[in-house]
């Protein structure tokens, strides 16, 4: 029977941003649940090592990421299933992930232990074989993911390429742990996950991959994808050097810190990634058909949203963050308050960010998240080393926080043609009004009320309450 593939300028837009956005959910609360058995099995600067390959491994799979993209781009853009653009992306993800795999193998069997940093020095090569195995596998997904995305089905990517290997990651963390395993098998069976959803997605569309790409084809995807290439090593560099810089100037221990409230601000990111998602595939479809005032409306709309958790959780986080971090990862993790704080100013001007680089794939744009992308790398390798020497590991998360700032602000500029027609600007401080509110009633309470574990929580859900009911009062979104 003939499948019928939908137009992506046509999708339900709120309703695909709902499902990405569980599926982002899923997968994240899966994350942090596994930080937290690692944490009752293996020690900080461990756990550190695991977060540095696992970073490590999403560093090179990204470059194939930003191939994905643009094969994302082509098919959305065009009827059919487009075979011809997947086998691009796999040949280019074929070639150069071995070349990767053979010169991380070749720096950790062949240079001197003395010069690998201190957190690299602590692996084993079976952790290295398997993170090799994890880079292949992930990389395949985040191509499958994409084609099956660009054929007008963001959501059902998202939970078949994301969700589930995540699912199978923390269940299959869970029997490795407590098998005895190290932490080489949890990579081995996290790159089992993500094969299984590759294979999943594969029958989901079954293109012909048997398919010979012409010359048209490949220069097509290159069109786009020069600059989303570009684009996702900007992106790579802006995004895991923090982790890298840690574990080779700081210590394994600043690695833990850092990734670990970062997985746990990843919860703030649900929506806005969602938004990202879908924005990207429906603009794609409605640019193909010039429908510019339908393109501004939906980011009109996404910029209300996209910030709107972010924003509670960094207030409410101002006032209940020592007690989020103790009681999600334990009394050993309460030094990591100042990162989680750092990482969720980030992750609010990411906020405002997403909708706009959705916008400018969907506009055929990426030249332009890839140019304030390197305004950001330059303001972030400017600032870091003098920032880490005076205050060590938070420095990293201080020169991310300006360089975020700089990136915002170059891609607001630079994306002026679709943004001026933006007429709303006001409403997105609702935001910040109700939650300074809240903030300071909040301060007040503590100050003046002995609270325990069950007032603090029952304070925190009143928080919530308010802010969600507050801003449901003063928006006005058109959800259809």
């Amino acid at each position: 029977m003939l499948r019928v593939v939908p137009k992506s300028s046509e999708i339900s837009f709120w309703r695909e941003v709902l499902g990405v956005s569980v599926s982002k959910l899923i997968n994240t609360i899966g994350v942090i649940l596994l930080i937290i058995i690692l944490n009752s099995e293996f020690t900080v600067p461990e756990i550190g090592v695991f977060f540095f390959f696992f970073v490590l491994v999403e560093f090179l799979s990204n470059f194939v990421a930003g191939v994905a993209k643009a094969v994302r781009k082509r098919v959305s853009g065009n009827s059919g299933k487009c075979p011809e653009y997947l086998v691009v992306g796999m040949l280019f993800a074929v070639v150069f992930q071995s070349i990767m795999s053979v010169l991380l193998l070749a720096t950790f069997v062949f240079l001197p232990e003395n010069l690998l940093p201190d957190t690299a020095s602590m692996a084993n090569l079976n952790l290295v074989l398997a993170s090799i195995f994890l880079l292949f596998t992930q990389s395949l997904g985040k191509l499958m993911l994409n084609y099956n995305s660009g054929l007008g089905h963001p959501s059902r990517s998202e939970w078949v390429g994301r969700a589930v290997p995540g699912a199978l990651f923390f269940i299959s963390t869970i029997v490795v742990v407590y098998l005895g395993y190290g932490l080489s098998s949890i990579f081995v069976v996290g790159a089992l996950g993500y094969l299984f959803s590759a294979v999943l997605m594969f029958f989901f569309t079954r293109p012909n991959l048997l398919t010979v790409p012409s010359r048209e084809d490949f220069d097509s995807v290159m069109r786009f994808g020069k600059w989303s290439i570009l684009s996702r090593i900007a992106s790579n560099i802006y995004g895991s050097t923090d982790v890298l810089i840690l574990g080779v100037l700081v210590t394994s221990v600043s690695v833990g810190y850092y990734q670990s409230s970062n997985d746990l601000v990843e919860l703030s990111f649900i929506i806005p990634y969602g938004i990202f998602a879908v924005t990207s595939v429906k603009v794609s479809g409605l640019d193909a058909e010039s429908r510019k005032n339908e393109i501004v409306s939906i980011v009109e709309e996404s910029m209300k949203i996209s910030p709107v958790l972010p924003v509670m959780l960094l207030f409410m986080s101002l006032g209940f963050g020592d007690i989020v971090i103790e009681l999600v990862y334990g009394s050993s993790f309460t030094d990591a308050y100042y990162y989680f704080i750092g990482l969720l100013v980030v992750e609010t001007l990411s906020s405002y960010r997403k909708p706009i680089v959705g916008l400018n794939e969907g506009t055929d744009n990426p030249r332009i998240p890839f140019y304030s992308n390197i305004v950001a790398i330059v303001v972030n390798f400017v600032s870091v080393l003098p920032l880490v020497f005076l205050f060590g590991g938070l420095g990293v998360v201080i020169s991310t926080i300006l360089s975020g700032i700089v990136r915002l602000a170059s891609i607001f500029w630079m994306s002026r043609d679709y943004l001026k027609h933006v007429d709303e600007y006001v409403s997105f401080s609702y935001c910040y009004i109700i939650g300074t509110i809240l903030l300071f009633f909040v301060l007040l309470a503590k100050r003046y009320i002995e609270l325990d574990l069950f007032r603090e929580l029952s304070l925190m859900s009143a928080f919530v309450f308010l802010y969600l009911t507050g801003l449901y009062l003063l928006f006005n979104v058109d959800l259809d």
